[in-house]
């Protein structure tokens, strides 16, 4: 039987940044409402705990260049991100009401190539540990 390799710190590193940054965007969509933090789905309006919420991207994680973005993600519930597979149309009607129709036609229609070193994708994890870990601070 063949062992399995491990990792690349590259691929751990994006890994941890996936965690780190879904966490951070949870916390910024809560409200608090009794004792929880609470998340409202903005497509659907499904209510639920931060931690059960999923950080859905309009413009799929798999464009790296848009996997962290702050305007291409929003906390919501798991019926519209997975199930409804993102609820595409409902959930670009929601981005055009926040961000603007030509803002949303310039995500949708960007072919431009993009790469990133690992070293600044070690900044941006840094960075929203620092953003996650100062919404902890204020909120519990």
């Amino acid at each position: 039987m063949a062992k399995k390799l491990p990792k690349a710190p590259r691929k751990r590193i994006i890994a941890k940044l996936d965690e780190v940054f879904s966490q951070y965007i949870r916390l910024r969509d809560s409200y608090q409402k009794g004792d929880e933090r609470r998340v409202k789905c903005p497509l659907c309006w499904a209510e639920m705990n931060r931690k059960q919420a999923q950080n859905m991207h309009f413009i799929s994680r798999w464009i790296l260049k848009y996997r962290f973005s702050e305007n291409n993600c929003h906390a919501g519930c798991y019926r519209c991100n997975v199930v409804l597979n993102w609820n595409y149309i409902i959930y670009t009607r929601y981005m055009q009401k926040k961000y603007w129709v030509n803002y949303v036609d310039s995500l949708i229609n960007d072919k431009s190539t993009y790469s990133i070193s690992t070293p600044q994708l070690e900044k941006e994890l840094e960075y929203y540990k620092e953003k996650r870990d100062a919404l902890l601070e204020k909120y519990f």
